[in-house]
């Protein structure tokens, strides 16, 4: 879903794109570091990636109206931009804004940079959150904000869980009244959805989503148990994994989708379930926009007796080229965005599942008897919570040439799919390259 770069001063004065310091900005444009304006004010310019058109930037620019409100020596000015991307470039300028939302592989080199603020003295300070505060942050959510040196820059915001979405039109055409509780209860489903209305039964994609969790409901480990950075990819679980995906993109009910048609695969309503994606629920549902009621149901559980869910998202970051004040209003800002009554508006107009599990209770109480409807308004942030709850939520894994990494593993996968390669000969061939991009070995 492609966004429009824009500027939004929540003080509800638009200002044009052009206005983005950083962004091909003129000389006009008012530094990043700048009061506002003389008003006495401490100024906190935000860039973060989420459209006012979606769920998630209303329910963002709600709390930020809020805020604002509630914290008159303070404004939240908020720049609709790819910040993952383009921050870096603004803090090479000198002018960065003084937070972001970013994904976590990115923040790899803004610390080489030197550009973010080590939030632990915020979040260890007076203003902080106590160790049972901390203890409530969802652990696969929490363990993932820290770098391999146990550095924290981040904190969560933006979770997504991987979950299965169904066309409820045609699961009740296809006779269908539950969801499947095995891998093989799925294939069957998406054969008879497939033979009782002809719309393909399962749309999957071959990347991180798709074999990652899968392979940890195997009983899989990335790494082997003890020996940090030593890949355990040749391994049973691995050649359950490729088997099981193998099984399934030859299957003639299953249509392998590209990631960037995929919502659009699944909206033209000739395709019955959607796979294991981590893209939101509300996503989905705009890019349906009401033409069906769509479903919700966690992936099935692997070998191992239990389901992996994959998490990703995107995290607050405070910039360092940013005054103490400025980054005091800003730690003071995600306080108040991560604050029971900042997640209730986050979970319920958002459609995201709330950082904290203290926060549970508050997004139930706001959503009301429809949470638990599903399909309904909050189908996708229940069944994350239910997810979540479960313990059983791993992260997308991060490090040096990751994306390399990532694509030997699909690669090999892919080889197998195709008939090219044995499973052994792929379980080989993934464990020495991907060994070569950890060691440093391969031609970059």
């Amino acid at each position: 879903m492609k966004h429009r770069t824009r500027t939004v001063w929540i003080t509800l004065t638009l200002f044009s794109g052009a206005a983005l310091a950083g962004c091909g900005t003129n000389a006009a444009a008012p530094s990043h570091n700048s009061p506002l304006h003389g008003s006495g004010k401490t100024l906190v310019t935000f860039w973060e990636s989420h459209s006012a058109a979606n769920q998630q930037g209303k329910a963002l620019a709600k709390i930020v109206r809020e805020f604002n409100h509630s914290h008159p020596g303070i404004t939240v000015e908020v720049h609709v931009t790819p910040a993952s991307a383009k921050a870096l470039a603004a803090v090479q300028a000198g002018d960065p804004p003084v937070m972001a939302m970013i994904g976590h592989q990115p923040q790899y080199g803004y610390e080489r940079a030197h550009a973010l603020v080590n939030l632990k003295s915020f979040i260890n300070g007076p203003n902080g959150f106590s160790s049972q505060q901390r203890h409530q942050i969802w652990p696969a959510v929490y363990q993932a904000e820290f770098t391999p040196s146990h550095q924290q820059y981040l904190f969560p915001v933006d979770i997504k869980v991987a979950e299965f979405f169904y066309n409820a039109n045609l699961w009740k055409k296809s006779g269908l009244s539950s969801p499947p509780t095995t891998w093989s209860q799925l294939m069957t489903d998406a054969q008879q959805i497939q033979s009782k209305t002809g719309a393909m039964g399962l749309g999957a994609r071959l990347d991180h989503n798709d074999w990652l969790p899968l392979f940890y409901s195997n009983g899989g480990h990335y790494y082997k148990p003890g020996h940090p950075g030593q890949l355990d990819l040749n391994s049973p679980a691995m050649a359950a994994t490729i088997r099981q995906v193998v099984a399934r993109d030859n299957a003639p009910s299953v249509k392998i989708l590209s990631y960037n048609t995929s919502f659009e695969d699944f909206a033209s309503g000739k395709l019955g379930i959607l796979e294991n994606t981590a893209d939101g629920y509300e996503m989905v549902r705009e890019e349906v926009g009401g033409k069906f009621p769509v479903g919700v149901f966690s992936p099935p559980p692997g070998s191992s007796g239990h389901s992996e869910s994959l998490y990703q998202g995107l995290s607050f970051v405070i910039f360092r080229h940013a005054s103490q004040a400025q980054q005091q209003a800003a730690w003071s800002f995600i306080k108040y965005f991560d604050s029971p009554h900042g997640q209730s508006i986050w979970s319920t107009v958002g459609g995201e599942p709330p950082v904290s599990r203290a926060d549970v209770a508050s997004v139930e109480k706001m959503a009301g008897g429809q949470f638990s409807a599903n399909p309904g308004p909050y189908a996708g942030t229940a069944v994350a919570i239910r997810e979540l709850e479960s313990g059983h939520v791993i992260h997308k894994i991060l490090g040096p040439n990751q994306s390399e990494i990532d694509t030997v593993i699909q690669d090999q996968i892919q080889s197998v799919v195709q008939h090219k390669e044995s499973v052994s000969q792929a379980l080989s061939n993934m464990q020495k390259q991907a060994t070569a991009y950890v060691s440093g070995a391969a031609v970059q």
